[in-house]
């Protein structure tokens, strides 16, 4: 048989998985708080490690949002850190993202969310995930247990018209909860066969979880019994956990292994040992503390199965088979219990489970993950998406070999349902009003929608509903705005869900018209309509199921390990991922990062190399050739780590991971003056977190300024080092560069420049002559300069900026003394100016900026900067990104058909620099944790990117660009957030009657 078809692109050695296992990094001798690096591997010479066992637990549990790392606890005076707790939750998933083998960054990603009954645990654990996992889609964990052993054990069956009732029990390292799914009556046909007419199923469920009996709890509950002290106090933190560490491994030991395993409490104590009794008691407290707990769940069943007249009457027979007269009868409408997650595999927790559970000798069948629990829920939630296609992509063969198709087994709501508003000209306001994972889903009703915005009175903002994660683009298609009418402010509404009819509708008293109006049928958006890749139709062996390939990959965080899996065309059995859980990865299963090979066609080569965000151009010189010339201008070589990055900011880096002591080359101290360098690249956080206080300064000095143009501006020099500001004349692009200035610590006529351009230049001699304005960077080396030419366009660029141009883009240069700087352009978009050459476009960073508003009267006032505290250094660019973005991807792919199918000329597209600088700005992005923070959102970096250094391409004769100009109009129709994008193209068609197309007025 060929491979197994599900991809495991986590692997740890031969295992399947990786440790939820982090290390945070910090240098005592940086006195930052904010200032610490994440690795997943422990590092080998770290002065200062901080140990996470379990990452879920880390970012779950405990009250403190804001942990300290201690360097010597018994210094009073210790340097320490913060660390934000969703924040290094956050950089944690990040990093495991990097892990993903390049090729499966771009697919479409679900999240397991476990059972969290508590709102504000659930919606802060489900927006850290999403915002470190763009486009992500979270799904019930419970659930996709049973879909483990519904679809790939096929242990558990369904029967269509009745409920089957299923009690989850996942008790593991950090979380333990319990659920109880229902499948649903529903008869709805969805297909009809040879054998009649199959039904489909529908799940929901009743959700609880009991934070204080997880894997942790059982740990402190072995410590007592041995009567072994555990320490309280804050500062022995990292003693408890180390006890608890100990006690952990001996629990696992002993209940694999069914032997006494000792604990080493420490230096200078006795032995203990833990045996199957300790371990057996344990588990009969687990289970007299979970009753409660299930005891309000089967009051939840038996008010699901009652509470209406209609429900009562569906229900009466099986009430009346299985002797059900109240809530404590409920227990005996379960038909399964699956036992998941570590804890539950203690040696007695069945047995005691079950006789407090079901005292009166009702026993619903057990069904156990067994050794391979650590892939149950995200297999079961892979299958659930294969099985989830209009074509199901999951397969068995019957008695005659032909394919059976079970009935997929539907979540209640398959994506996050959001609710778009859009006022005025503003861009369309995303706000979450339903969530999976949500309890409230299951149940259904009518609630107030939290996180809207401000509605003024008499104002007619434009809003719709559309699905949300994974769904992607496509689902918004035909999803119009409906025109609305706000009667009272702050327009409060209502979100009523149906999870029989899959039906959402907005009220509200203070919005006319929004009962009739909005609503969706979230149903539509269930199955995805997409053709099969690299459909399998081999043999398959007893048990196996065939696999078809699909862009879809699930990760699991839970039971101190994380999971990611995809599926290739294929075959899968329960056996063969029990036998990897047990034995490990077999040769051909271990993912080789760097010589996969390529099997693909000519033309999807072509286009991936097109479309490649990673690739990297250096001037056309070999890249080994460049590194073997140790005095490359304006290259940094960190010879410590083998490693490189280009100091003037071009797209040639390698290994963005610098430890804290080599993020810095020249960086100052808290408190301390210093002039930053342009090689000077700091961590990723301490960027940041000097980004949060620069927008809260300049929230009281500049409150006029855009910040998001600063942000950009400033990712812009990390990448690039010629940064073009275009837009009208006074919209304040002078004023951004010298705010920019000041935030980077440029001082005006020493270390910052403005040069009027003139129009009659025609060399560079008025810049570096006898009497250049320019002649300080060539005498004064030793400091950094910034550079702003006003209307930089007034003359050829070319004209005055060749060498300076050659210097910066890494190439030998004729200026081998000039001084580290960076450059500036102001360009007027008007008929007086002249249009830069596309060649200049896609050497420099374009940024366009919108006009003031005309009434607007706080731009008059000139901002004091002189109090502002400078940026430390900028973070490193890396065109190596672990993730890029679905509508960049799609514009792309666009323009390459259009091109090539109508044989357009080739300039309308990107070049690989282009490409390199858009990978580099998404990374950063989503490095820097801006859409979190609040810094930067993603739909305005991803708007910018595509009207500035995409779309900024398109020109020449309309005739021969219209069909590239009509590729891009249909990819971003549905696309409203991208504002600028849009402008552009309403540009290009407004100039179809003057019959050539330009990216300027």
């Amino acid at each position: 048989m060929s491979q197994v078809a599900f991809r495991f692109l986590l692997q740890n050695g031969t295992q399947a998985f990786r440790p939820s296992t982090c290390f945070v990094i910090a240098d005592p001798t940086v006195r930052k708080r904010s200032v610490w690096t994440l690795e997943l591997d422990k590092p080998d010479n770290a002065s200062w490690v901080y140990q996470i066992d379990d990452m879920k637990d880390w970012m779950l549990h405990g009250d403190n949002q804001v942990r300290k790392m201690f360097y010597d606890r018994s210094d009073p005076k210790t340097p320490y850190r913060e660390l934000y707790r969703d924040e290094v939750f956050r950089e944690y998933l990040r990093k495991i993202l990097d892990k993903l083998p390049a090729e499966y960054r771009q697919h479409r990603k679900y999240a397991l969310m476990p059972s969290i009954s508590d709102d504000r645990t659930r919606i802060r654990y489900r927006n850290a995930v999403e915002a470190a996992l763009p486009d992500v889609t979270i799904i019930p964990e419970p659930e996709m247990v049973v879909e483990y052993f519904r679809l790939i054990k096929r242990s558990l069956s369904l029967k269509s018209g009745e409920n089957n009732v299923i009690l989850v029990i996942d008790v593991g390292a950090s979380t333990a909860n319990m659920t109880i799914v229902i499948s649903r009556r529903d008869q709805t046909i969805v297909e009809v066969d040879s054998t009649g007419a199959q039904r489909d199923q529908r799940i929901r469920a009743l959700r609880g979880d009991s934070v204080d009996n997880a894997g942790r709890w059982v740990d402190v509950q072995i410590a007592e019994s041995l009567g072994i002290s555990i320490p309280t106090s804050e500062k022995e933190f990292e003693e408890k956990n180390r006890i608890l560490r100990e006690i952990e491994v001996a629990k696992v030991s002993a209940s694999h292994s069914k032997q006494n395993a000792s604990v080493n409490i420490g230096p200078g104590k006795p032995t203990v040992e833990v045996t199957q009794d300790t371990l057996r008691s344990v588990s009969a407290a687990l289970s007299e503390s979970l009753n409660p707990l299930f005891q309000r769940l089967c009051s939840q069943l038996y008010d699901n199965q009652t509470s209406t007249d209609a429900a009562r009457k569906i229900s009466e027979t099986r009430l009346n088979e299985r002797k059900v007269a109240g809530p404590s009868d409920a227990h005996k409408l379960i038909d399964y219990v699956l036992l998941a997650g570590g804890t539950s595999l203690l040696p007695g927790f069945e047995e005691s489970m079950l006789s407090r559970f079901f005292p009166d000798g009702h026993r619903p069948d057990v069904l156990r993950v067994g050794t391979s629990f650590a892939l149950a829920a995200a297999a079961g939630g892979l299958a659930h998406r294969l099985h989830n296609y209009k074509i199901p992509r999951l397969r068995e063969l019957d008695e005659k070999g032909a394919a059976v198709v079970k009935p997929a087994l539907e979540s209640t709501l398959p994506y996050p349902l959001l609710i778009g508003i859009k006022q005025s000209s503003r861009v369309e306001e995303l706000v979450p009003i339903l969530d999976p994972a949500d309890p409230f889903v299951d149940g259904g009703g009518i609630r107030p929608i939290e996180g809207l915005p401000l509605l003024a009175a008499g104002s007619r903002p434009k809003m719709r509903l559309v699905p949300g994660g994974a769904a992607g683009v496509q689902a918004r298609i035909g999803r119009k705005f409906k025109a609305l009418e706000v009667k009272e402010a702050p327009g409060k509404m209502s979100v009523e869900w149906d999870p029989i009819q899959q039906r959402a509708r907005i009220h509200s008293d203070q919005v006319q018209d929004t009962k009739s109006n909005l609503w969706i049928n979230a149903d539509q958006h269930r199955k995805r309509d997409e053709p099969a890749l690299n459909p399998y139709n081999g043999e398959l062996e007893p048990g196996s199921l065939a696999v078809d390939e699909a862009e879809d990959i699930v990760l699991d965080l839970g039971m101190s390990k994380i999971v990611a899996l995809a599926s290739g065309g294929g075959w899968v059995s329960a056996e063969e991922l029990e036998r990897i859980v047990g034995e490990g990865l077999a040769g051909e299963q271990l993912i080789s990062l760097n010589n996969s090979a390529d099997n693909r066609s000519g033309e999807e080569q072509e286009i991936d190399e097109l479309l490649s965000l990673s690739t990297v151009e250096k001037g056309g010189e070999d890249i080994a050739a460049v590194l073997e010339q140790p005095n490359v201008p304006g290259l940094t070589f960190v010879e410590q780590n083998d490693m490189y990055h280009e100091g003037v900011g071009g797209a040639l880096e390698k290994d963005i991971q610098l430890p804290a002591s080599v993020h810095r080359s020249s960086a100052p101290e808290d408190g301390e003056d210093g002039t930053l360098a342009w090689d000077t690249r700091i961590p990723d956080v301490e960027f940041s977190h000097a980004l949060e206080m620069l927008r809260d300064e300049l929230r009281s000095v500049a409150p006029q300024q855009r910040f998001d143009d600063i942000v950009v501006a400033l990712l812009a020099l990390a990448v690039r080092p010629i940064v073009l500001l275009a837009g009208p004349p006074g919209c304040g692009k002078s004023t951004l560069v010298r705010t920019i200035a000041a935030v980077l610590g440029r001082e005006a006529g020493k270390t910052f420049h403005e040069v009027p351009v003139q129009a009659h230049w025609e060399n560079d001699s008025p810049l570096f002559g006898t009497d250049g304005q320019l002649n300080g960077l060539m005498e004064n080396q030793g400091e950094s300069h910034l550079i702003l030419f006003d209307e930089f366009n007034l003359t050829r660029p070319e004209y005055y900026l060749s060498r300076i141009f050659h210097a910066l883009d890494g190439g030998q240069s004729s200026l081998a003394g000039i001084a580290p700087c960076r450059v500036f352009g102001t360009l007027n978009i008007d008929d007086s100016s002249r249009a830069p050459s596309p060649k200049v476009i896609d050497r420099c960073f374009l940024l366009e900026l919108d006009q003031i508003p005309w009434n607007d009267d706080v731009f008059a006032r000139s901002p004091n900067l002189s109090g502002i505290q400078a940026l430390p250094g900028l973070p490193v660019a890396s065109a190596e990104g672990a993730t890029t973005d679905p509508r960049v991807d799609a514009v792309l792919n666009a323009l390459h058909g259009a091109v090539v199918n109508n044989d357009l000329r080739h300039d309308i597209l990107p070049s690989r620099r282009v490409l390199s600088d858009i990978n580099a700005l998404l990374s950063l992005h989503h490095r820097l944790d801006l859409q979190a923070k609040n810094l930067l959102s993603r739909d305005e970096l991803v708007d910018m990117i595509l009207a500035s250094r995409v779309l900024v391409k398109i020109s020449g004769a309309f005739d021969q660009v219209e069909p590239a100009i009509k590729a891009v109009e249909d990819v971003v129709r549905e696309m409203e957030e991208l504002r600028r994008t849009a402008n552009r193209l309403k540009l290009a068609r407004k100039q179809s009657r003057l019959g050539f197309v330009s990216p300027w007025q």
